[in-house]
């Protein structure tokens, strides 16, 4: 069957190389039209022979796993079927997948210990006829490998973890987010080995797209699947607070800060004028939110510059497109009087 297949790969290669010399070369048109059909009729007569020997994939999976245990790997195995027959009856099996997973219940499997490691034991042979009425009628089951399997088994963890939102949201003109995107519920259960479970930190939502959004909305997203680990919950709610906003202004005084007790600042202005976007809900910040400052640790007093650069070094959390100005200032140094 494999000389079948790979002769097949080679006037599949020599036609693939012809190809160019056909648009230019009408006589190359016809070389291939008959080595075409040359290759069909050597096939065909290949494939009437009887005694072909192939392998291939049988596909078994394993369920009614215990509630306290978990199959360390994937659910689903292959086992290779060596079988026998015809080219014909053959040939199927290599174009495309003819087995279905045959399910295996593992509460009905053996339980041994091998070196310290638990698990179920099977003998491919208990499933030979099985397998073997399987095949299409004409064809021989030979040999099944491997002729035994140990599925192992380990102790199912559980752990809690947050939810992360994956979400890409766009706005509206004047709109922005009111608050913080909120999940609920904000944290699930993940159950899997512990070795996996140690290095999740967190369960993402399916990713998400808003585009100018105007209002608050409210979805129910999946969560990402993960093989590795079960996930109690599989949908979560997801708030994106939405809300139309307006730019507000606040002055705030320049102070300075790590300036000797000796001296005195004034800057020219003496204050900046901070500008923020705020939600019309909610209400505008006061002075007392913010604080401006010239830090003097990292000016040489004996070569001051001619300016001062103000850094805003306090503000609120929640503050959106904050700006400020100016940010160079103009300044004397004063000394106190006594």
């Amino acid at each position: 069957m494999d000389k079948v297949k790979k002769l097949l790969d080679k006037y599949l290669q020599r036609i693939k190389g012809k190809t160019r010399e056909v648009r230019d070369d009408g006589n190359a048109l016809i070389f291939l039209v008959f080595l075409f059909l040359a290759a069909c009729f050597w096939v065909l007569n290949a494939l009437r022979k009887d005694n072909y020997t192939t392998e291939v994939n049988f596909p078994v999976k394993y369920t009614n796993v215990g509630s306290n245990e978990i199959v360390k790997g994937s659910l689903k195995r292959d086992l290779t079927l060596k079988i026998r027959g015809g080219g014909f009856k053959i040939l199927p099996y290599h174009l495309r997948q003819r087995f279905s997973a045959e399910a295996i219940d593992i509460s009905r499997l053996r339980r041994v210990n091998i070196d310290g490691v638990k698990g179920a034991y099977i003998n491919s042979g208990e499933y030979y006829s099985l397998i073997e009425g399987k095949l299409a009628v004409g064809l021989e089951l030979v040999d099944i490998s491997p002729d035994t399997l140990f599925i192992p088994l380990i102790e199912k963890k559980s752990k809690k973890v947050p939810v992360k939102v994956d979400a890409n949201v766009s706005f509206e003109q004047q709109c922005q987010l009111s608050g913080d995107i909120k999940v609920e519920p904000d944290s699930v259960l993940i159950s899997g080995s512990d070795e996996i479970l140690q290095e999740v930190s967190f369960v993402s939502t399916k990713s998400m797209f808003f585009e100018k959004l105007s209002d608050t909305i409210v979805r129910n997203i999946a969560l990402e699947k993960n093989e590795s680990f079960d996930i109690a919950v599989k949908r979560v709610v997801v708030t994106v607070p939405v809300e139309p906003f307006t730019e507000a202004n606040v002055l705030v005084p320049v102070r300075a800060i790590n300036l000797p007790d000796s001296l005195v600042l004034k800057s020219f202005p003496p204050e900046v004028v901070i500008s923020y976007h705020i939600g019309l809900s909610r209400p505008l910040f006061s002075i007392d939110d913010f604080k401006a400052n010239v830090d003097f640790s990292n000016i040489d007093l004996n070569k001051l510059p001619s300016r001062l650069k103000v850094k805003v070094n306090t503000s609120p959390d929640d503050i959106n497109n904050m700006a400020y100005q100016p940010v160079f200032v103009e300044y004397l140094l004063e000394r106190k009087d006594n």
